[in-house]
């Protein structure tokens, strides 16, 4: 009779950690992160032919993920294991407060809740009119021919368009306003990527200029806030701040004035930057590929001729709406998507420790060959209608995905369809030569250090 004592069942094996790329023995990739981070996350990922690998922010871990699959579990399948992160909440708070770039779980689910519906596809065709009135507007006021960089242009131009949406006024000439958000966005980007991290109330010079910037923003859209309720005009829903106002919750109630300041301002300055940067790139890849501008230039000849662009004609302006998608393919305006795990998981087999930062690189995403035949040229017939139906779950990313996919998205894929028929139909647009333009991640990825044309307004 066999005295062998009953075999005991096996361990299972842990899972092995990502494969890492090696950086500074003090700093990882810090220094790499905050001289270009673009670049920095592009070549990480470039390392990483399963779509993840790991490095350190000094001596914080952090992965890169840049693939459908990586991406798709990151986002939806395991959302639950990844929040926003104390590193990106330090570093919107300031600014967004409780909006929905911040919130997270119930509160998060409520604002979406009243927020959405404002924004969903049946509601933003309202809205397309002033869009086309304030862009003609804008570009009838240049004296034309002239040289302009094109990115402050689409700033300025988008800044007055998203104002008359939200609050139904103006921010032309408010350079002031300008220039507060580009140095707002710079320290957020900051405070993402820094090895230390400072909180914004230590007092650094780049910390107190930060919080007289934050300030600056908070007082103007207060002012919107303030001025409507002494008003009287809680009901009235003439403009995107109209609608948040007389939104009521399950309960009955509407938003406090200070949660109504978040998310307005969130609304304001993510729509903001994204188009304007959006539709810079657009410009600046119709003036590289003039054989494209032909195509945009004959379907609005065709469609539209000079008349007016009424939201009806979108239908008809197809490749408009291809050239304005294959541009936030090349150029995404989210680009980077940071998240945190907030307990010890997994990502396609590799082991995630709670507290590690992942980045999603959408960049490096739509660059997948792959998934992106020839990924660095400018091709709009990918998105053809059969063709873009065709791509793969989570390989094209310009408004993120899952829970968090940008409420905005409708109204931000209407504007640059709008956007980018106006200015073809209305403007010659010519690039200076001898520019070597790259990409600059500054929350959103804008043109750097500008796009230099000369600018004709068509008879």
């Amino acid at each position: 009779m066999s005295t062998t004592s009953p075999s005991l069942p096996l361990e299972r094996a842990a899972a092995p950690a990502p494969p890492q790329a090696r950086g500074s023995l003090l700093l990882g990739h810090a220094r790499q992160l905050q001289q270009d981070t673009i670049t920095a996350l592009a070549g990480l990922s470039a390392k990483a032919p399963e779509g993840i690998v790991g490095f350190r922010i000094g001596r914080s871990p952090a992965i890169v993920v840049s693939t459908p699959d990586t991406v798709r579990e990151v986002l939806i399948e395991r959302a639950e294991d990844y929040a926003r992160g104390r590193r990106q909440t330090r570093a919107l708070t300031p600014l967004m407060g409780q909006g929905l770039l911040v919130s997270e779980g119930p509160m998060h689910a409520r604002q979406r809740r009243i927020i959405l519906p404002h924004l969903s596809p049946r509601q933003v065709p309202k809205y397309a009119d002033t869009i086309v009135a304030e862009a003609e507007r804008y570009i009838a006021e240049w004296k034309t021919p002239q040289e302009v960089d094109l990115v402050a242009e689409m700033n300025s131009m988008t800044m007055d368009i998203v104002t008359q949406l939200l609050f139904s006024s103006s921010s032309r000439d408010n350079q002031a306003l300008a220039r507060a958000i580009t140095e707002a966005f710079e320290w957020e980007m900051h405070a993402l990527t820094s090895v230390l991290g400072l909180p914004l109330w230590v007092p650094t010079a780049r910390n107190r200029r930060a919080r007289e910037n934050i300030a600056t923003i908070r007082a103007w859209i207060s002012r919107f806030i303030e001025e409507r309720r002494a008003a009287g005009h809680d009901t009235q829903s003439a403009d995107l701040l109209g609608d948040l106002m007389s939104t009521r919750y399950e309960d009955g109630s509407g938003m406090s004035d200070s949660l109504l300041l978040d998310e307005a301002l969130t609304a304001w300055g993510a729509s903001q930057e994204t188009s304007a940067d959006a539709q810079a790139w657009t410009l600046y890849l119709l003036g590289t590929h003039p054989e494209v501008r032909e195509r945009v230039h004959q379907e609005i000849e065709d469609r539209v001729g000079r008349r007016t662009v009424r939201h009806e004609d979108l239908a008809g302006l197809p490749y408009c709406m291809q050239v304005f998608k294959e541009a936030m393919r090349l150029f995404p305006p989210a680009s980077m998507i940071p998240r945190q795990a907030v307990r010890d998981t997994t990502l396609r087999g590799y082991t995630v420790k709670k507290g590690t930062m992942v980045f999603i690189n959408a960049y490096s995403l739509h660059r997948r060959p792959e998934v992106f035949d020839d990924p660095e040229t400018f091709d709009p017939d990918r998105f053809e209608r059969s063709r873009e139906r065709a791509l793969p779950k989570g390989a094209y990313l310009p408004f993120g995905t899952g829970g968090n996919v940008c409420p905005g998205s409708h109204l931000a894929l209407m504007e640059g369809h709008l956007l980018t028929a106006v200015l073809a139909q209305r403007l010659s647009v010519e690039l200076l030569p001898g520019q070597r333009i790259r990409p600059h991640l500054m929350v959103n990825l804008r043109p750097s250090p500008g796009v230099e044309a000369r600018v004709c307004l068509k008879s």
